[in-house]
């Protein structure tokens, strides 16, 4: 955590074998569509080298040591459960009170988009950074124009750097938003 900002970088990767059964495992099987060329990114068959950020925004070894690098199993990031049955990325970003998140990445219309909707569902306020996410399909605008019309705020990079160096200030903790309840609600 810097200055009020933390980052949270996350590795989804997917086994059909993990348990986590849903019409991809039912659709594309173990190996996809073509088991000798298999295209199914639902799933990694090569073990866990390719999971590691880039280095230009890799994690320092205490932000990783801290749990800010985690591995997500399911395309909401939020969807990956500590020993007691929460939500992991929930419970980080509690315990600093923190109340809005910022996603970039990919891919926009799977990982980004449910994490924007499970988000919006947890109270949090959403962004999502239009050019800093893509996608390998055809439906990067439809996404984007999905999430900026039902659970989150779209905006371009240079806004985001903009808003942080010239408007961003931490506020008291649920001074805007409600800390009693799940979704944010105030009371009264």
């Amino acid at each position: 955590m810097n200055d009020g900002v933390c980052i949270a970088w996350s590795i989804w990767s997917r086994r059909f074998d993990d348990g986590i059964s849903n019409a991809m495992d039912r659709w594309y099987g173990p190996r996809g569509l073509r088991p000798d060329n298999p295209e199914n990114a639902a799933y990694v068959f090569t073990g866990e080298a390719g999971l590691e950020p880039l280095s230009e925004i890799a994690p320092t070894e205490q932000e990783e040591r801290d749990g800010w690098l985690y591995h997500g199993k399911h395309l909401d990031m939020f969807w990956t459960f500590n020993e007691h049955g929460q939500s992991y990325l929930d419970e980080k970003l509690k315990e600093l009170d923190i109340d809005t998140i910022v996603i970039v990445g990919l891919w926009t219309d799977e990982c980004v988009l449910a994490t924007a909707y499970a988000g919006n569902s947890r109270g949090y306020d959403v962004v999502v950074v239009g050019d800093a996410v893509a996608t390998a399909t055809a439906n990067q605008e439809t996404a984007l124009t999905v999430a900026n019309s039902t659970v989150a705020k779209v905006l371009t990079t240079n806004d985001v750097i903009h808003y942080m160096e010239h408007d961003f200030t931490s506020g008291k903790p649920g001074a805007v938003k409600g800390t009693r309840y799940p979704d944010g609600r105030k009371e009264g």
